[in-house]
């Protein structure tokens, strides 16, 4: 756009509109609040309508010339003759409420008479019911009595913003692969891991997991996850933060009419120093926008996202079954004779451990007695 210019301008003025003229043309050497000022009222601006955009461009290219006044030099031709229809039109009104207007005031009259009986009647009814007043009107005929007022149709009431969190403990015989399983659970259900340990050695393992699972899917992660392990423990809270939410989007909101009044005041400065003071009221505003932005959308994500803190143990395989008040069956019997066997074959393995370097002490200590014999007895025949 060019600016037609009657009037020398201000130095500084004038180099406030060569900065502003260099942001709206997207000039990379831009001052970056000018910059981001273009950015957001771009963004605020309703779409204009390519025509309405056609017409707006000839008019700037004609310099926004006025259209000239329409002149009424051909209608004064007509005036007498208008006047003359005007004065019949007048008479004609005239005769016609004179000639009609004597039925109409009986007839008006009449209606009110018949109206005002059923009216008192109506009224005197409603007086000793004790149900409330009634009303009536009469005119031209007709009349009117308004019935009880309809109850006002209740606001509808405001969703409500629940934070929900679980705490979970499991136990199972391979913290490894139910690390695993915990990972491939939680992305079934669109979750994320938002942290994880897991430390393992030849003593005991365990892993600790905090996920996050969209609330609507909560019941469907939790039943994915307890079929990796045995149960130990299961937590769940719920917390209403109706009232954050609301206070974040209303302070978001009213950030949002603040920058639109900044923005309007912006248009209309006209000196420098205004200029200057709102760019700098603008700019705190934008960091407002900003962190109310980022509260609003961390209170959303509370609200739409459960939070599962999950803990896994590692326990030895004999342990892994939990005792059962159930009767004694033919599978623990067989247990308890194949656990009575390793008992039985153990105690001998070490039974023979102990036996047998006794067993060969006394075999050499044999051999060697009958050896010191056959030589007496050799020497004793020999001589």
């Amino acid at each position: 756009m060019r600016r037609r210019e009657t009037t020398p301008l201000d130095p500084a003025v004038a180099a406030e509109l060569e900065a502003l003229e260099a942001a709206l043309a997207g000039d990379p050497a831009a001052e970056p609040e000018l910059a981001a000022l273009v950015r957001d009222v771009r963004a605020d601006a309703p779409a204009m309508a390519p025509g309405f955009r056609a017409r707006l461009d000839e008019r700037v290219e004609r310099g926004f010339e006025r259209a000239p006044r329409r002149r009424l030099q051909s209608l004064r031709p007509m005036i007498p003759a208008l006047s003359v229809a005007g004065c019949v039109l007048a008479a004609l009104v005239a005769v016609v409420l004179s000639a009609g207007g004597g039925s109409s005031d009986d007839a008006g009259s009449a209606g009110a008479g018949r109206a005002a009986a059923p009216a008192q009647t109506e009224s005197a009814d409603s007086a000793k019911s004790g149900g409330g007043s009634a009303s009536g009107s009469a005119g031209g005929g007709s009349s009117s009595a308004p019935a009880l007022a309809a109850p006002a149709p209740s606001a509808p009431a405001r969703q409500r913003r629940v934070e929900r969190s679980t705490r979970l403990e499991l136990t199972t015989t391979d913290v490894q692969a139910a690390s695993d399983g915990v990972v491939r659970a939680t992305q079934a259900t669109g979750g994320f891991v938002q942290s994880s340990q897991v430390a393992t050695g030849d003593g005991r393992s365990t892993a600790s997991f905090v996920l996050r699972v969209p609330t609507s899917r909560l019941d469907d992660g939790l039943a994915r996850l307890t079929k990796l392990g045995h149960v130990r423990s299961l937590q769940q809270s719920a917390d209403d933060i109706t009232n954050v939410y609301n206070g974040a989007s209303t302070r978001l909101a009213e950030a949002r009419a603040t920058r639109r009044g900044l923005l309007r005041a912006l248009s209309k400065a006209t000196t420098a120093q205004e200029v200057s003071s709102l760019r700098a009221r603008i700019a705190d505003n934008r960091r407002a926008l900003q962190r109310y932005q980022r509260e609003l959308n961390a209170v959303r994500n509370r609200a739409n996202y459960a939070t599962i803190g999950l803990e896994l143990t590692g326990v030895a395989r004999k342990q892994a079954a939990v005792p059962g008040g159930g009767s004694w069956t033919p599978g623990d019997a067989a247990h308890d004779a194949v656990r009575v066997l390793e008992v039985s074959a153990g105690v001998a393995l070490i039974a023979l451990a102990v036996l047998l370097p006794l067993t060969l002490v006394g075999a050499a200590g044999g051999f060697a007695t009958v050896a010191v014999r056959r030589r007496r007895r050799e020497a004793a025949l020999s001589s």
